[in-house]
């Protein structure tokens, strides 16, 4: 069996790195990613970015939509994520979600990102970066790329990115 396809337990900053480069390597399409809060490490990583404005660049069709909370909360501790979103507006679609517009679900407090509906990266506790990286689908990852297309209709933009024009 191949290495790479084998899941991992991520458990923290670094673990969690090497999993959102290995996704952002595979994907071909698109990815969706929801979270409730921003590690700055992990969101604001030059590496992660680069990987992710290389991936644009390369494959202009590409779509990457994030649902984060609002601006205000997160736009001075990750200002790369920020000014690529200005960049790259096209095709980095950043929102952000009333948390009343979807009933309470125990998911909206975790973060988890699908790529091309198959790979996933769930962290059950964003703050700490714990979680688990599925390089091959499972059933969590049609679940979850589900709920993420829901999240992702009822997001809006965040007002508090119009100064930069996204």
């Amino acid at each position: 069996m191949d290495d790479q396809n084998i899941p991992r337990v991520l458990d923290g900053l670094d673990d969690s790195r090497q999993a959102l480069l290995d996704m952002l390597a595979r994907m071909r399409h698109g990815l969706y990613w929801y979270t409730p809060q921003l590690c700055p490490g992990l969101y604001d990583c030059p590496e992660i970015l680069d990987a992710l404005r290389g991936r644009i660049v390369n494959q202009p069709k590409l779509r990457f939509h994030m649902v984060l909370p609002p601006a205000r909360e997160w736009r001075e501790h990750c200002p790369r994520l920020a000014q690529l979103s200005a960049r790259l507006m096209t095709a980095l679609k950043l929102r952000t979600l009333d948390r009343e517009s979807i009933p309470d679900r125990p998911e909206l407090s975790q973060a988890f990102v699908v790529a091309d509906g198959r790979l996933l990266l769930h962290f059950s506790d964003p703050h700490r970066l714990l979680g688990r990286y599925e390089p091959k689908p499972v059933d969590r990852t049609k679940e979850l790329s589900q709920l993420l297309q829901l999240i992702w209709d009822r997001a809006e933009p965040d007002p508090d990115l119009r100064y930069l024009g996204i």
